[in-house]
């Protein structure tokens, strides 16, 4: 038999931002301990608005299952006298378990025979469970903070308000903070604020009777419905832009959405669009309207978390509140127009980037040296003075008013304002230094902003590990980790062939000109870091760990990695190549405790056995095309042609005995060997594939 566990702990207004990590945590706590607790279920499901946050199991079994248990008692040593009679020991063991001891049974056991009993644990019945079960739930709830309150020892994301806990048609008893369960919840805290009783622990009756007290509990479903209502709302004005995490958001902001749209004055479309929406969008969580071009139209959607009585004056209130915060923007937006940029890029000399690698102008001088660097490898035919004057003013939107007040607007504003003072080719790598963002795959398009970006981020991680700072697995406070998947994706997704060890080291030794430099051991920590970033992108991209260990450990080089895995997942799949691998394994034994520096040349007068002279042909033939497709990163190509070798090496295998008494024949086989694999190796550790 079994029943509907049905538990919602109602709350004080919970942040937006706590709810998903909470009904998260719940539904995995949950799975993991009714599991651990040998009871069965059907399903479980959770859902949550601001006030409530809710755990529903389906056809929760009504107890436990009965368990047998096995208990290892004397041994057979102990356990019997010389004559064979059972000793006080095992009549000891016998009694506390309430057998005879003929019900025990020999078992053998690593140690030898032991009298063993077994027993049947009998299962619990799931109400006698249920009370403890909830309230480690409660413990364990995820919040980003826990507050206490009143006197209470209890801490929660907010305070409690009321417990239903229905087990089928009983009440689980339990009390937190005072407050006892029973079988009862709230409607909308305006619309239907009385109690509302439950009979039975049913999910639809649950849901439906909130539904129809103004509560969508479900997430998506409210989710949903926001979304819907404002697009009927908005339909004769415009199109809403609906950014997901604002909607998001909105949604996790009401228990009913109730959409309103508001109008602000013309005059403030002058402004520039993100600066607008961020001005309505960060501080009130609005949605704007646009016409099918795209562009703003002076109207919001405000989703209210109630049914007006009187719209025209909620609206007009948020009319209010719309208005002041563009006065604001523009107020701060025309202060800007006055002051050129380059007079900001002064004023980053008494701003700090971090307190132990300097200001926001020792950054901007590091900058300006990296992006050279990475021009002349990267782009040599761009102009030096037009990346220079990109680099000089990259941070100098930071200290705009603008900024100051709508940090989000860091380079998205110094691009416009660069913009307006006529320097249109390098404005947008302003903007794109900080591409891609975390929540977009949206990369910089021209090749100033792709060495800028490039630039800050290097300078960045190198900066931060130069002076100790470090990436833990407790967290990455400073984004180290974002900015090397960052510098990854753009190689990649730009096709930049850029060794990152030497760009590293330059990076690391203007820190050291500047006198931030003391981490002696950042160039080795970096290249690990990298490394394992590497790793984690690849296997994102449902790369093998076998084919990212061939590549992983060879000059970090993100696009000729990237192309040499696409090259092995393609050959890896020819049966012929796989046994190449397994040949070349048998290679890199024979020489693996060989001092390969000490060995001589290759000398064909010492060739006793055709193998021997044939796979030395074969080496011959092709290596000067090996060499060349390496050149030309033609990895598929290189892979094929290292086919040619699995006959010669599989005949050899068979005809020669490489370590024969004779020093000079063991060595030469030897150097035949080694310069085979180095071509191999040439590729990368192709040993891991076999």
């Amino acid at each position: 038999m079994s029943k509907n566990l049905l538990f919602e702990v109602g709350t004080e207004e919970l942040p937006a931002r706590f709810i998903e990590p909470a009904l998260e945590s719940m539904q995995a706590f949950a799975e993991k301990t009714l599991k651990d607790l040998e009871l069965t279920f059907e399903c479980i499901k959770t859902a949550g608005t601001c006030r409530r946050l809710t755990l529903f199991v389906g056809n929760l079994a009504e107890r436990q299952r009965d368990r047998e248990e096995e208990i290892l008692g004397p041994s057979y040593q102990v356990a019997l006298d010389e004559k064979g009679n059972y000793t006080p020991a095992l009549l000891g063991f016998a009694k506390r378990h309430n057998l005879s001891p003929e019900e025990l049974y020999l078992k053998e056991t690593p140690k030898g025979k032991y009298f063993c009993a077994k027993k049947i644990i009998k299962g619990k019945e799931t109400k006698e469970i249920l009370g403890e079960f909830l309230l480690d739930l409660l413990k364990n709830i995820y919040f980003p903070k826990r507050m206490r309150w009143g006197t209470h020892d209890f801490a929660f994301g907010r305070p409690i308000r009321w417990l239903l806990a229905l087990y089928g048609d009983e009440v689980v008893p339990l009390e937190v903070a005072q407050i006892k369960s029973g079988s009862f919840t709230f409607g909308h805290r305006y619309l239907a604020p009385h109690k509302l009783f439950l009979s039975e622990s049913s999910w639809e009756v649950y849901r439906n009777i909130l539904r129809d007290n103004y509560v969508i509990v479900d997430v998506e479903e409210r989710l949903q419905k926001t979304k819907e209502s404002i697009i009927e709302k908005s339909f004769s004005f415009g199109k809403p832009l609906l950014e997901e995490a604002l909607l998001k958001e909105n949604a996790h902001l009401v228990e009913y959405p109730f959409p309103t749209i508001g109008h602000f004055p013309e005059k403030f479309l002058k402004l520039p669009p993100k600066l607008i929406t961020t001005a309505l969008q960060e501080h009130q969580r609005y949605f704007m309207i646009t016409n099918d071009e795209g562009d703003l139209l002076p109207y919001f959607v405000a989703v209210n978390n109630n049914k007006p009585r009187d719209e025209k004056i909620l609206i007009k209130g948020h009319e209010r509140v719309a208005k002041a915060r563009l006065e604001d923007a523009l107020f701060y937006y025309e202060r800007d127009l006055k002051t050129p940029l380059i007079e900001r890029v002064e004023k980053l000399k008494g701003m700090v980037y971090h307190i132990k690698c300097g200001t926001l102008y020792d950054k901007t001088e590091r900058l300006i040296e990296l992006a050279k660097f990475l021009k002349d490898n990267l782009f040599p035919t761009l102009p030096e003075e037009r990346v220079y004057k990109a680099c000089l003013y990259a941070k100098a939107d930071l200290a705009t008013e603008v900024v100051k007040e709508f940090p989000s607007l860091q380079g998205y504003m110094g691009s416009h304002y660069l913009s307006l003072e006529g320097e249109k080719d390098i404005a947008s790598a302003l903007y794109e230094q900080y591409l891609p963002h975390p929540q977009e795959e949206i990369f910089p398009e021209t090749e100033y902003g792709i060495i800028l970006s490039l630039a800050d981020k290097i300078d960045h991680i190198c900066a931060l590990y130069g002076v100790g700072e470090r990436v833990t697995g407790e967290g990455d406070p400073y984004a180290l980790r974002r900015a090397a998947y960052g510098i990854i994706k753009i190689l990649i997704e730009k096709g930049l062939n850029l060794e990152l060890e030497p760009v590293i080291s330059f990076a690391l030794s203007l820190l050291e000109k500047q006198g931030f430099l003391r981490n002696k051991k950042a160039l080795t920590e970096i290249v690990e870091f990298f490394k394992r970033r590497l790793e984690g992108e690849f296997l994102n991209m449902a790369f093998g760990k076998n084919f990212i260990y061939v590549i992983i450990n060879q000059p970090l080089n993100p696009y000729v990695h990237y192309f040499k895995l696409i090259a092995l997942r393609e050959i890896y799949t020819l049966k012929e190549f796989q046994d190449l691998m397994i040949l070349f394994k048998r290679v890199t034994q024979i020489l693996k405790n060989i001092p390969l520096e000490e060995l001589p040349e290759v000398n064909p007068q010492l060739f006793q056995l055709p193998a021997e002279r044939i796979l030395w042909d074969i080496l011959l033939k092709h290596q000067m095309r090996l060499q060349s497709l390496l050149q030309e990163r033609n990895y598929r190509a290189y892979l094929e042609t290292l086919l040619y070798f699995k006959t010669p090496i599989d005949q050899f295998f068979e005809e020669v005995f490489v370590m024969v008494e004779d020093k000079d024949l063991r060595n030469n086989r030897l150097s035949l060997l080694k310069e085979v694999a180095e071509y191999f190796y040439s590729f990368g550790d192709l040993s891991y594939l076999a």
